[in-house]
């Protein structure tokens, strides 16, 4: 139904495949003189697929024309340590002309509020000095009663790692590509890390195999494991995430255009791959599934150290890792070179109740780099 100012919301599909990557492509996120679109060609649902049980998708109409769209997504995650269904609230977006008109406080209602059954517990992620999104943390005042309640439960820190020259690996650890006989160690390694994490994924042998290493791009060869007299201590999986998802560079501001002219100068003395230009793609993976025994650091660093250094043989810019921020593990992405972005991981519930202190433990919230 048409709203009076004009604006309607409608429960849409992949048959809106191509009007949702024009609404992407026409909403770029600004931050410390960048501007970037997250694109994913070819397929929007590609990605929330892999990850959900159910994806539900609303459209923002004017006229006939779509102007934003939010997606709700059903998954199996852990809640206080037991695996239970979850909502994961994501993807929204607007293009200029639906901002301004009240779009996620209607996306939020018929979301939650159609005939569909969905569970009582959900998150987000909001990234720090998103202001639009900020101001939706812990609202429910008059005229907002629709949308749940929410509460911050942790920092998401997502470290970009600027590939240049080569990293000195230690030779601590021995680093190697996992192997079909790493698969039992690699899913302990994962249990004891996701196990008292809120909203892990729940992991053994088995789904390990299909929902971890059968994912498009990052296979079993794509997982890294780091060795200590003969034992698996450590494990992370490397995803070139091109085929579903690309950052395509908008603009650059003045002193990012002078700092890309002199890295391109120095890019081929020194042997690393070149920044793209303004309307090119950042080359980039992100670094998931990490799990490393006692939260040692140094067993991450030599991780990290080996992907840095594969990356840049591939001709990759930038290469991602993340975590909860204060993590003492995550300490490790402190020695390579990149800015961090910080996000707040929030946790909603149409039962206000669920969020009170002590419902949910939600000491350690857990969120994947690759969902967002």
């Amino acid at each position: 139904m048409t709203a009076p100012d004009g604006f309607s919301l409608r429960v849409i599909g992949r048959e809106r495949n191509e009007d949702m990557r024009r609404v992407l492509a026409a909403s770029p996120v600004e931050s410390g003189g960048l501007a970037v679109t997250f694109a994913r060609d070819p397929d929007l649902f590609a990605l929330p697929d892999l990850f959900s049980e159910r994806v539900k998708c609303v459209g923002f109409f004017k006229a006939e024309e779509l102007v934003g769209f939010a997606m709700l997504m059903l998954q199996s995650r852990l809640v206080d340590g037991r695996p239970r269904e979850v909502m994961y609230f994501g993807n929204v977006h607007a293009v200029e002309a639906g901002r301004h008109r009240g779009f996620v406080d209607r996306a939020a209602k018929e979301l939650l509020g159609g005939p569909e059954r969905w569970p009582e517990l959900g998150f987000a992620v909001v990234m720090r000095g998103n202001r639009s999104a900020e101001r939706f943390i812990g609202r429910r005042d008059a005229g907002h009663r629709d949308f749940p309640a929410t509460r911050v439960v942790g920092t998401v820190r997502a470290k970009n790692v600027l590939i240049t020259g080569p990293r000195r690996e230690r030779g601590t650890y021995e680093v190697r590509p996992a192997t079909p006989s790493d698969i039992g160690p690699i899913a302990a390694l994962l249990q004891a890390e996701f196990r008292d994490r809120l909203f892990a994924p729940v992991v053994d042998d088995a789904s390990f195999l299909g929902d971890f290493a059968g994912r498009p791009g990052c296979g079993l060869d794509d997982y890294r494991v780091a060795a200590r007299d003969g034992r698996v201590v450590g494990v992370c999986a490397v995803w070139d995430m091109a085929g579903l998802k690309q950052t395509r560079i908008v603009r650059y501001g003045k002193k990012l255009r002078a700092l890309r002219a002199v890295h391109a100068a120095c890019a081929p003395v020194l042997g690393f791959p070149r920044l793209p230009l303004e309307g090119e793609p950042l080359k980039d993976v992100t670094v998931t599934d990490w799990a490393v025994e006692g939260r040692d650091p140094d067993i991450l660093e030599a991780l990290l150290a080996r992907v840095y250094n594969e990356s840049r043989s591939k001709g990759i810019n930038v290469m991602t890792v993340g975590g909860l921020a204060g993590d003492p593990a995550l300490g490790a992405a402190d020695r390579f070179f990149g800015p961090s972005v910080l996000s707040s991981m929030v946790m909603f519930s149409k039962d206000a109740t669920l969020l009170a202190e002590g419902r949910v433990d939600a000491s350690l919230p857990y969120m994947d780099l690759a969902l967002l």
